[in-house]
């Protein structure tokens, strides 16, 4: 048997040193090669990839002609570069003499000891050693951007941008001296007097308290999704030690709808389009259609921010996400390139290192005293609790209740497990006896019950002809059970199953209530034991023709009397209206709002456990109160599950005509969330969450730093 080496994963630092191709400069871009259009501030003295994406939209879009919103007087008429395939690539490493290795000692990488033409029309200081393997050349792609780091780096660098951090901003004074020899931005030029005016992008001190205080106080999610964000606010003025999965929830789940109030239009909806497609394409199913969707849209994006933020702004960093997509055809969903696994496993072995003078044998020797341990362990009695055999933090059981009798329908069989405080409590009216037994019946998943009903609408059809499918719908609600007691009962010499008997009988007076519930990889609380907690885990979204969403109030486990004992958990739950535009809204970023002061009129408070997903609810940062208290739903997949089912297929892309102050067109995409599904990536596309207490502890990489600085 032979190994394949299909293609490596890395930070930007050490794609340099594995490819051979210098990461830094003007030519840093390996996909732009040589035909780069990045050039060197001159006060800045940095690298700027400003104006650099225009190349990158279809050839008659009209930011292509623009002479005033980006460079001066510049018409970009340019196509983008080729991909080179291995094999140019490799010509390429013939003709300028780049050689398999490079000088020892001393500063061997200047421009005497480089190969010929290095850092004008080329980066590469070395022929890497993979280029000895004979398939290396008929790869399709040999090396990954990591979006992990580059997601991080553009997240941090519009965040000490906007809140105007000391030493990390990007609109600094050297920044605003080079603009006026760049693009025409009379407003952000600084005057002869001295004087530097306020930027549209910047947050005042009071916006800077409002939103500081909702990270603090009110952006909660569930258990495991992300770290305690609130303790990654410092002193109130900036975020510091987030690690790359904060700021990946913040970016992908916050961006698209944090600013709308505290930003203008125009600003807002740009950051909001950087956001919505870290999102798309970090998703863990990927259709053909819909990354090449995602390579139309990253240009327009670019080319919004760079209307907006000063040239200073755009490092490598901001110019590989124009990149991403092409690599996401050829490579497929995101979490097979990028650095999530591969820094938790480093955080993992890293911390059995106790003799820091001796890393690796320290990690060697506490590797070897595990791997002895659990194989010893299964010579143990199963009685003999070990690591290896310890309960999940969210485990539901695994093993759904069995019955003596064969035939038992599966809602009856539902996989979970009761968490906290149980206790037995009358029903609270014959109201909620009456409508969990009907609801029960009714979403009994099998062709007896299936044909009765069908038998009883038959019936109230005939009898009042012409009746609408609500008032059928109430009827059943109110006389399906006492008609099919009367059926099973009347036709007594028929041979009906046991379960039937007894399932039509009304469940106990007395139920099981519980705080929490686990299952399928979800941790459900109440809202009376969850409201105060750090997380949010009382958020019940159920899918079907529409989207039903609410809050968890009541957990109930009803049995039926008889021999079979069958039990069946369900939820109660009070449910917001779902009215599109008067209870539920979708903007063009995927982003879903409900309607907190609005509620379902309709008396239906019951769902199966089985049936409902979990979301969180969170509030918009405001300045002043507003009449609607709308709340965007954040969508939670499970832990340690996959969710296999075909997405629908993404809308056709659609322009949205944004007026600027300055009278200025914004190309932005419009998303319809109807048609496209958003999945919830808070995961990183791994199999778990990652823990509260790796996102406390785990000092990452030092890799995390902003590569350009």
């Amino acid at each position: 048997m032979r190994a394949m080496l299909l293609w490596t994963i890395s930070d930007f630092p050490a794609y340099g040193m594995l490819s051979g191709w210098t990461t830094h400069g003007r030519l840093a871009c390996p996909y732009c090669n040589g035909a780069t259009d990045a050039f060197q501030l001159k006060n800045g003295r940095k690298t700027s990839w400003f104006d650099c994406h225009r190349r990158f939209l279809p050839i008659g879009h009209p930011y292509r002609r623009n002479k005033t919103l980006f460079r001066h007087k510049r018409v970009v008429r340019d196509t983008p570069p080729p991909y080179l395939t291995g094999e140019e690539t490799e010509k390429q490493l013939d003709y300028y003499g780049v050689l398999e290795t490079v000088p020892r000692g001393g500063n061997w990488h200047v421009p005497p000891n480089m190969p010929d033409s290095y850092g004008v029309h080329h980066n590469w200081h070395k022929k890497s050693i993979f280029w000895e393997l004979p398939y290396w050349k008929d790869l399709l792609l040999r090396h990954n951007l990591d979006v992990m780091h580059i997601e991080k780096n553009f997240f941090e660098n519009i965040m000490n941008t906007i809140l105007n951090v000391p030493g990390k901003t990007k609109d600094n004074i050297k920044s605003r001296l080079d603009l006026p020899d760049i693009c025409s931005r009379s407003e952000l030029h600084i005057n002869s007097n001295g004087q530097v005016h306020v930027p549209i992008f910047r947050l005042s001190s009071e916006k800077k308290s409002v939103l500081f205080n909702w990270v603090a106080s009110e952006v909660k999610f569930p258990d495991g999704y992300v770290s305690n964000l609130s303790r990654c606010v410092e002193k109130g003025q900036k975020f510091s030690g987030m690690k790359s999965h904060d700021c990946h929830v913040f970016m992908q789940r916050l961006l698209p709808f944090a600013f709308a109030e505290l930003l203008p239009t125009n600003v807002h909806e740009a950051l909001a389009g950087i956001g919505a497609f870290f999102r798309d394409l970090s998703t863990r199913t990927l259709k053909v259609e819909v990354v090449e969707q995602l390579q139309e849209n990253i240009p327009i994006l670019l080319c919004n921010l760079e209307k907006i933020f000063p040239p200073g702004f755009f490092d490598v960093m901001e110019h590989l996400a124009v990149h991403l997509p092409y690599e996401a055809l050829l490579r497929g969903p995101v979490h097979y390139g990028w650095m999530y696994q591969y820094e938790r496993a480093m955080k993992y072995l890293k911390g059995k290192a106790k003799n820091l003078a001796k890393v690796e044998g320290s990690i060697i020797a506490g590797s070897l005293t595990e791997e002895t341990s659990h194989f010893t362990s299964y010579y143990f009695a199963s009685k003999v609790r070990t690591r290896k055999r310890a309960p999940r933090r969210y485990d539901d059981g695994g093993v759904a209740p069995t019955y003596a009798v064969a035939g038992v329908p599966d809602i009856f069989s539902q996989t979970g497990r009761l968490g906290g405080k149980s206790k037995e409590v009358w029903w609270s009216s014959e109201e909620d006896a009456h409508s969990s037994h009907t609801y029960i019946l009714l979403n009994c998943e099998d062709p007896l019950i299936r044909y009765f009903e069908s038998l009883f609408v038959s019936q109230v059809e005939e009898t009042f002809p012409g009746i609408s499918t609500t008032d059928v719908d109430k009827r059943k609600d109110q006389h399906f059970i006492k008609w099919l007691k009367s059926q099973v009962d009347f036709d007594d010499d028929a041979d009906y199953p046991k379960w039937l008997h007894e399932v039509i009988q009304s469940p106990h007076v007395k139920v099981t209530t519980s705080q929490m519930y686990f299952t399928r990889g979800y941790t459900f609380h109440t809202y009376e034991y969850g409201r105060q907690r750090a997380t949010s885990n009382y958020g019940i979204c159920v899918k079907g023709e529409t989207d039903f969403y609410g809050i968890l109030t009541e957990i109930i486990e009803v049995e039926f009397p008889g021999i079979l004992k069958l039990k069946c958990v369900l939820f109660k739950c009070e449910w917001f209206d779902p009215v599109v535009n008067r209870g539920v809204r979708f903007n063009k970023f995927g982003v879903v709002d409900v309607n907190g002061g609005r509620r379902y009129n309709k008396f239906e408070p019951f769902i199966l456990a089985s049936q409902a997903d979990q979301v969180s609810y969170l509030p918009y940062p405001r300045m002043r109160e507003s009449g609607i208290n709308w709340l965007s739903v954040i969508k939670v997949t499970p832990r340690g599950r996959i969710i296999s089912g075909e997405e629908p297929p993404l809308q056709e892309e659609q322009i949205n005509e944004v007026e600027e102050p300055e009278q200025q067109i914004d190309d932005i995409l419009l998303i319809d969330p109807h048609n496209h599904e958003y999945e919830d990536l808070t995961d990183d596309g791994t199999d778990e969450a990652v823990e509260d207490e790796f996102n406390e502890n785990d000092d990452v990489s030092s890799d995390d730093e902003n590569v350009s600085d």
